[in-house]
């Protein structure tokens, strides 16, 4: 079939169907796009013509079943949730509404076992670039210190100690901020959310970082939490009330 259409406020064509849908499907055209073919009294709007897939990156919301840009469009309760029925899902996770809960699929306690593996690996390397100083230090220093050379050992081991915490932080909080979730997590399909929808701020990406330290205080008990959990929450889980799930 043969269709002609509107773009820029020039008329082209002739295209063929499935022509037409990859003009769709690229950008080219949207769904409000004017086209016509022989026989039609006007031009009607491609989207009421043909059945469209949503553009690249739409997500449809939970609620009401409409599609949206990402940039409309939150994570809520294991989905995409618009602006408009942000109030009526929140409202429906307090009221425990299970249909809900069923959308979610949380991560278990090995497989994010893996994941925290991973992403320590990754610190620890980084932290290893810190220490240099502090080894520098100690091959000065010899068999017979001297004092300032003990002091500047001891600065430079506090030097080593701060900023590998301050990295490993940074590396979680603009993880979490930017991409939902750190490298071990993402290379196993996995995403940090808030229990109550919304994105993941700056404070609560570090505040869920020393909250790690606190399952590990614990030993390692507030991380075995996750094994249990009917939510697979580990104790930096309840504290940040974020959960783990599986895509996001």
């Amino acid at each position: 079939m043969t269709w002609y259409y509107v773009l820029n406020g020039q008329q082209a064509g002739p295209v063929d169907d499935s022509e037409l849908q990859r003009l769709f499907a690229d950008g080219t055209l949207n769904g409000e796009a004017p086209i016509w073919r022989a026989g039609m009294p006007q031009w009607a709007p491609l989207g009421s013509l043909f059945t469209l897939p949503p553009p690249p990156g739409y997500g449809q919301c939970l609620q009401c079943g409409n599609r949206f840009p990402p940039e409309q469009t939150i994570a809520l309760a294991g989905g995409k949730v618009c602006a408009a029925c942000k109030p009526v899902v929140v409202q429906r996770i307090r009221e425990g509404d299970n249909r809900l809960k069923s959308n979610l699929r949380y991560a278990g306690f090995w497989i994010r076992f893996i994941a925290r593996l991973i992403d320590s690996t990754i610190t620890s390397i980084a932290s290893y670039l810190f220490q240099i100083p502090m080894f520098i230090m100690i091959g000065l220093m010899g068999k017979n210190p001297k004092t300032e050379h003990m002091v500047w050992f001891g600065v430079a081991t506090a030097f080593a100690i701060i900023m590998a915490i301050v990295a490993a932080g940074y590396y979680e909080a603009w993880f979490l901020v930017k991409k939902g979730a750190t490298p071990g997590k993402l290379i196993l399909g996995l995403q940090v959310v808030r229990a109550r929808g919304g994105k993941i701020s700056w404070g609560l990406g570090w505040g869920r970082y020393f909250a790690h330290m606190v399952s590990g205080i614990t030993m390692y008990v507030g991380y075995m939490m996750a094994g249990w959990d009917d939510e697979k929450r580990a104790l930096h889980d309840r504290i940040c009330d974020t959960r783990v799930v599986f895509g996001g």
